[in-house]
């Protein structure tokens, strides 16, 4: 496999050379898929306790703030020891188990986090106590960018790694303070906050050293992150896959190699994905001509620009925004 240009997560990304100033792939797919995130709860439990977390359509997290905890992955197979300070993300959902001990009962997550917003909670006590702060996050799920698709299932971080992330540890623990604050506006800055605790453990997987990690190995390097930032900021351009592997500095033949290499497709698919993406929003909102959107995302004609979105999307521009013109118009509707 090529050599990555990496960075540390604790420095600034690095840009390529040639790369826009203000450039960061990582944001525009985060834009993109419409990342919303916020906190369940942060609360003490005494043992024994256990959450029962089913499958979802999207992704979970608990940050062990002190104590102790025992992970079990649905099949039951996986089990991981948490300590204090360690954090878990489940992005695709996955169902688990969290609990004191892997042999302790579990409540359903659903149903404890109904008891908890009444104050009753039923793992209260005063011995053995374990503080867990709990949320999700969750993205547009239609859409085919391959940062969807690369998603892993199970990240653990743990919190002897974490010596060189201060910013995610510091961030954690603000977090799961604000979770228990009654300052006025902690709503609004909880949800913030979740956000940014997201994009920082997302961060740690981009650096980290896990194999096979795709679109998130791609956001390691400088190389193939400003070529995705360029048609991420520029999907009107007239592109070439000569033209892309220029503005990064490498050869044709060197830059598509490693770009199908690390993202699984060639840049000029992606360039029609990423287009294609960025025409479906625009299709949504109902208000711009079809000849106005297919110039936005890089095509001369509409006839052009219908025949690509249908082979991507899978149906016609025109189907699209119909049916999304009806859906509307049938949620706005009198009953």
């Amino acid at each position: 496999m090529s050599n990555l240009v990496k960075f540390s997560l604790e420095d600034d990304f690095p840009r390529a050379k040639n790369c826009l100033a203000g450039s960061d792939a990582l944001s525009d797919i985060l834009n993109a898929i419409r990342l919303q995130a916020s906190s369940y709860f942060c609360t003490d439990f005494a043992a024994p306790w256990g959450i029962e977390e089913r499958s979802t359509d999207y992704g979970t997290f608990h940050f062990v703030v002190s104590g102790e905890a025992w992970l079990t992955m649905k099949d039951k197979k996986q089990q991981t020891y948490l300590s204090s300070g360690d954090i878990v993300a489940f992005p695709t959902g996955s169902a688990h188990h969290i609990s004191d001990k892997p042999s302790s009962d579990v409540f359903p997550g659903d149903k404890l986090l109904e008891k908890i917003h009444n104050n009753e909670n039923p793992f209260a006590g005063e011995k053995n106590i374990t503080t867990l702060l709990c949320g999700y996050f969750k993205y547009q799920q239609h859409s085919n960018l391959p940062l969807l698709r690369d998603m892993p299932e199970f990240l653990h971080i743990k919190s002897d790694e974490k010596g060189s992330l201060s910013r995610l540890s510091n961030l954690a623990n603000l977090l799961a303070h604000e979770s228990r604050s009654t300052l006025p506006g902690g709503t609004v800055v909880v949800d913030r906050l979740t956000e940014a605790f997201v994009i920082q453990v997302l961060r740690w997987h981009i650096n980290s050293s896990q194999p096979n990690k795709g679109y998130f190995e791609a956001l390691a390097d400088t190389r193939l992150s400003c070529a995705l930032s360029l048609i991420h900021k520029r999907p009107a351009e007239p592109w070439t896959v000569q033209s892309m592997a220029k503005s990064v500095g490498m050869s044709r033949s060197a830059f598509s190699n490693l770009f199908h290499e690390i993202i699984g497709m060639t840049p000029m698919s992606y360039l029609s994905q990423w287009r294609m993406h960025l025409a479906q929003d625009l299709l949504k909102t109902g208000k711009e001509s079809m000849v106005s959107i297919a110039e936005q995302v890089g095509y001369r004609s509409e006839a052009s620009f219908s025949k690509a979105f249908k082979k991507v999307v899978g149906v016609s521009p025109g189907h699209l925004r119909r049916n999304t013109l009806k859906t509307e118009s049938s949620t706005t509707s009198p009953s």
